[in-house]
């Protein structure tokens, strides 16, 4: 089967759309007002930080000497920057900053959780 060039055009046009949509899903959607960060340890909120450009905080969970989590949440975006857990998964994860991302180290319970403050289009029936 071979193509012609109105196919070869066609399949263009078709790749362009879908990047320019991924595109704008990953930097405009992303970026969306009214995002926060939900810290948890052991299973319990222990904060909650906005995520807005121009905000900067770095929070310490857990003991000096072990089991501690450094999360760090800057220009609308969250990363755990240091931990002492062996296979440091959460500190590889990098940055997250489009809900519903979630950061988790499994060896000191933590879980960082980005989340909209805007109710979902979703009904109750998919939830």
């Amino acid at each position: 089967m071979r193509l012609t060039l109105a196919d070869k055009w066609l399949i263009g046009g078709l790749l362009l759309l879908a990047g320019l949509g991924i595109g704008w899903h990953i930097v405009l959607a992303s970026r969306l007002p009214g995002q926060k960060a939900e810290i948890y340890k052991d299973g319990n909120l222990v904060e909650t930080v906005p995520l807005r450009n121009g905000y900067r905080q770095v929070i310490r969970l857990g003991d000096r000497d072990s089991e501690y989590n450094i999360v760090e949440v800057q220009d609308g975006k969250v990363r755990i920057v240091e931990a002492d857990c062996p296979d440091q998964l959460c500190v590889r994860m990098g940055w997250a900053s489009a809900a519903p991302t979630e950061i988790v180290c499994l060896p000191n319970k933590v879980v960082v959780k980005v989340v909209s403050v805007q109710p979902a289009d979703i009904d109750e029936i998919t939830r």
